[in-house]
C-alpha cells in the first residue's frame, strides 16, 4: 500500500517534524510504501498532496496535526476517492472529536488507519463546498462567518495560553471592539436578513476545542445545520458563551437553528457592521457574499 504522509514541520514548536516521524516509522512497520508530502507551509503541503492525489499514486492520505492540516486532507482528496487517515495531534482537534478518533497517541492512530485501509473499511462522509470571489474552498466541519469567525481567526494570532483557553480570551479580545454585523443568509431559497452576532454552516458538532455549536449535525445526513444568532449586546453574548459548551445556546432566546443543502450569505450594510473574514475548519475561507453546498458522501474518511 502507498500511502502520502502530510504534516507540517514547523508547527508546535517541532512537534510537528516529531509527530511525522513517528509517524513515517509507525506506517514502515505495516509494510507501507511512504510518501512524503510535509511542507514549510500550508500552501506547499497541499500542493503535494493534491499532485500525488491527482497522479493516482496513493492508495491513501494521511495527515499529522489538528484541524488545519485536515483541512488540508480534505482539499487534497477533494473530488477524488482517495480515502483521507487523521492522526490528530493539534490543539482543538475538533474534527478528531466528532469522529471518535484518539486524540495525541499517535500509535494507536496510525493502527485503526491502517487496518481500516487494509479491510477496505472507510465511512462515507459529507462535505462542505464553499464558492466565493476568488475561487472555491472545501471542508470538513464548521464554516463560521460571525463572530465565531473573528474569534476563530483571532485565536490563530495568538501564542498562548494554550489549548481551549486561547479561544476564550480571543473571544474576550473581539468583544472589545464588537458590533453586530449586517448579513442576509439565504437556506434553501429562504432569507433572512438584519444585524447578525453568530453565523455557522455546520457538518460536524465542534469548534473551539469543544464547543458544542450544533449538537444536532450529523456528518451523513446530506445537510449542514445552520446556526444564527441575532445581533445581541456584549452582555447577552457573555451569558451565551458558557451555554456553547453543553449545546443549550440552541434553545436561547434569539437564536436559530435551521437545516438546508445550500447556504447563501451577503453583506446587509444596512443592518449593521462588515462581516468578518469566513473561517472553516479553524482556516481562512474568504470574504462574503458566499455560496455553501453540503456535497453528501463526498469524503472516504478510514475510521
Amino acid at each position: 500500500m502507498r500511502i502520502g504522509v502530510a504534516s507540517n514541520p514547523s508547527s508546535g514548536a517541532g512537534r510537528g517534524a516529531r509527530y511525522g516521524t513517528q509517524v513515517r516509522s509507525l506506517l514502515a512497520v505495516y509494510g507501507a510504501s511512504i510518501v512524503e508530502l510535509s511542507g514549510r507551509n500550508a500552501e506547499e503541503c497541499l500542493a503535494a498532496a493534491r499532485s500525488e492525489v491527482l497522479a493516482g499514486n496513493l492508495d491513501a492520505l494521511f495527515v499529522v496535526g489538528g484541524d488545519g492540516m485536515v483541512h488540508i486532507g480534505v482539499e487534497a482528496v477533494a473530488g477524488t476517492h482517495v480515502p483521507l487517515g487523521i492522526i490528530s495531534v493539534g490543539s482543538g482537534n475538533d474534527i478528531a472529536r466528532e469522529f471518535g478518533l484518539p486524540i495525541r497517541n499517535v500509535q494507536k492512530s496510525v493502527h485503526r488507519a491502517v487496518m481500516a485501509l487494509l479491510a477496505g473499511h472507510s465511512r462515507a462522509t459529507d462535505t462542505i463546498e464553499v464558492m466565493h470571489r476568488s475561487g472555491n474552498a472545501h471542508a470538513l466541519a464548521v464554516l463560521s462567518a460571525g463572530i465565531d469567525a473573528a474569534t476563530n481567526l483571532r485565536t490563530n494570532q495568538l501564542t498562548w495560553p494554550k489549548g481551549n483557553l486561547r479561544y476564550a480570551r480571543a473571544l474576550f479580545q473581539c468583544l472589545t471592539e464588537f458590533s453586530p454585523y449586517g448579513l442576509e443568509v439565504e437556506v434553501d431559497g429562504k432569507v433572512a436578513s438584519g444585524a447578525a452576532t453568530l453565523v455557522a454552516a455546520a457538518n460536524t458538532r465542534f469548534i473551539g476545542g469543544g464547543m458544542n455549536i450544533a449538537p444536532s449535525a450529523r456528518t451523513d445526513d446530506g445537510l449542514l445545520d445552520i446556526i444564527i444568532a441575532r445581533g445581541m449586546s456584549v452582555p447577552e453574548i457573555l451569558s451565551l458563551f458558557p451555554l456553547l459548551y453543553s449545546g443549550r445556546h440552541i434553545h436561547a432566546k434569539g437564536v436559530h437553528l435551521l437545516r438546508g443543502r445550500h447556504i447563501r450569505i451577503n453583506a446587509k450594510p444596512s443592518a449593521g457592521a462588515p462581516a468578518p473574514t469566513a473561517m472553516a475548519d479553524g482556516e481562512i475561507i474568504g470574504e462574503v457574499p458566499l455560496n455553501i453546498y453540503c456535497r453528501p458522501g463526498s469524503l472516504e474518511l478510514l475510521v
